[in-house]
């Protein structure tokens, strides 16, 4: 299947990498033409931060900053597939109503009554493997075997899904990098991604500025050569799908590895 990328759009005050409280409908409308520009298949747009330490906003709060952007976004470019990063169902429902065609939760249990939304509304579900919230995920990072236990998560997840009446294409799973997980523990779910193709469905990665990705004294401006060598391991492993600030030059990763995959 077609490997796509999908390009973050954050409608918050204080997300890690691109937060502004400066952001607004014209300012956020501008970034989504840039990364269509760019080439960004999906936009992925989202109004809670969930970095670690992020406080909590409420579902009104959430809506008034994505809802006319989803809206915005939809009339303008009706041909492009727009992702809802939210984890509450009112805001997840307005969203679909909106436009919206995949809701990206990360908060690692979604609730039955999400997956009933999104049949109902024949979307897509990203399903993230997490531990707590932003506040504790990272005391929750004690595994007797990682690779085996985030499996395990993200299958019984499918299988409840499925249960709802979801179809495997309407299911996409998350390893959930930097979500209850040490720098060692990050970087051996990214050696050893391929696991997770025995599941069989597609695949979103998201690596980009990530903490662990950093050298020493590095802030998230400067890991960017880091997110572009990991997204084309992550690519190796079987992600179907890349999330990233760094659209125009992910762009040039995936065109060479697919050009790569197709040498003879």
């Amino acid at each position: 299947m077609h490997k796509q990328l999908m390009g973050i759009i954050n409608a918050t005050p204080d997300s890690f990498y691109d937060g502004n409280p400066e952001n607004n409908l014209p300012a956020l409308l501008k970034k989504c033409a840039d990364y269509l520009q760019e080439g960004a298949d999906i936009l992925d747009i989202g109004g809670e931060s969930t970095r670690p330490g992020a406080t909590p906003v409420s579902a009104a709060e959430e809506r008034s900053r994505v809802i006319p952007l989803i809206q915005a976004a939809h009339a303008k470019w009706p041909q492009v597939p727009l992702s809802l990063d939210t984890v509450k169902i009112p805001v997840a429902a307005e969203g679909l109503k909106s436009g919206v065609q995949i809701i990206n939760d990360v908060s690692g249990t979604p609730d039955p009554e999400m997956f009933r939304l999104i049949k109902q509304h024949d979307a897509q579900i990203v399903i993230m493997h997490a531990r707590g919230n932003p506040q504790t995920m990272q005391t929750l990072t004690d595994y007797q075997d990682l690779l085996g236990e985030v499996k395990e998560f993200l299958a019984q997840k499918i299988a409840q899904a499925q249960a709802c009446g979801l179809s495997s294409d309407q299911i996409i799973i998350d390893p959930g990098f930097g979500f209850a997980k040490t720098r060692e523990q990050n970087y051996y779910l990214l050696k050893n991604l391929s696991v997770f193709k025995e599941l069989g469905v597609r695949m979103l990665i998201g690596l980009s500025r990530k903490t662990f990705l950093a050298q020493k004294r590095e802030l998230p401006p400067k890991r960017k050569a880091q997110t572009l060598a990991a997204n084309l391991v992550a690519l190796q492993g079987g992600a179907g799908i890349l999330r990233v600030h760094d659209v125009r030059d992910t762009r040039k990763i995936m065109d060479f590895y697919q050009e790569l995959e197709d040498a003879r």
